[in-house]
């Protein structure tokens, strides 16, 4: 199944919590892992060569000055990973971490830096498997309507983008909505299907353009709540067969996507309770 940058982007920034941590035993903290900023002890699955898990939540940056990169180099050597997971596509690293940075974001410095360790990384999301869960478990309409409204929203907060242009931007991509968003094609044809539905499943949201707020509607929680099941299902079944051949793991991701009642080393401080 063909899927572009909209599926990637959606899925990726969606929230996501993971009950999975719970079937693990915590570990005595790791001070060399508590001295850094923030962070949190690592935890560790229990057998006779159980390994550990580390989690450390990084956002979307290019800022080579950021202070996240920094603490994320730091975990590395505190943790020594051998096996990395990471969010997003895998499109390598560049010469230099600067350049890396600069061009490939945290994503590609995660992918930098398990190079530089000689652990092994593996991408940890899967945006074609998680359009299908949700597919099979709301409408067509329903499913649009969610990706296309996130999509564009965050199109506006990302670049600051006009009314005007967010609509056109809307135009274009309900016109090639086919080749990224399949099984909905005779779902919101156009924008006033869009705008109907919009109302319909949204109501007193005000204008589709603008946030749809902290109180987001019905289908939008449900669906929240699938994607938060199905991405601690999946984090589950990477992280078990490592920590069960003695590994050390490292999962780099959205501080958003971090497992809720786990804990872990994070890019800035936060609370443990998510």
């Amino acid at each position: 199944m063909k899927i572009n940058a909209l599926l990637l982007t959606s899925a990726l920034l969606l929230p996501a919590a993971g009950a999975f941590a719970q079937s693990f035993a915590l570990a005595a903290p790791q001070a060399d892992l508590q001295a850094l900023a923030g962070c949190y002890p690592a935890s560790q699955a229990s057998g006779p060569a159980a390994g550990t898990v580390t989690y450390f939540g990084a956002e979307t940056s290019h800022n080579t000055q950021h202070a996240q990169f920094a603490r994320l180099r730091q975990v590395f050597e505190a943790s020594q990973p051998t096996v990395v997971l990471f969010e997003k596509p895998d499109l390598g690293v560049d010469s230099t971490e600067a350049l890396t940075i600069t061009r490939l974001g945290e994503s590609g410095y995660t992918r930098y830096l398990a190079q530089q360790h000689g652990a092994k990384a593996e991408r940890l999301d899967n945006p074609v498997a998680e359009y299908e869960y949700l597919r099979a478990r709301t409408s067509a309409t329903q499913l649009k309507l969610y990706y296309l409204l996130r999509t564009c929203q965050q199109f506006r907060q990302g670049t600051g983008a006009s009314k005007v242009m967010t609509k056109k931007i809307m135009r274009q991509l309900l016109a090639n909505s086919a080749a990224f968003l399949p099984g909905t094609e005779k779902a919101l044809p156009d924008m006033a299907a869009l705008t109907a539905a919009y109302r319909q499943h949204c109501p007193g949201a005000g204008q589709w353009w603008r946030p749809l707020g902290t109180q987001p509607a019905a289908f939008v929680q449900r669906l929240e709540e699938n994607v938060r099941a199905f991405r601690a299902q999946r984090l589950a079944r990477q992280v078990a067969p490592h920590l069960e051949a003695g590994e050390r793991v490292l999962v780099v991701l959205d501080p958003s996507h971090l497992p809720a009642a786990a804990t872990y080393a994070v890019g800035a401080p936060a609370s443990p309770q998510r």
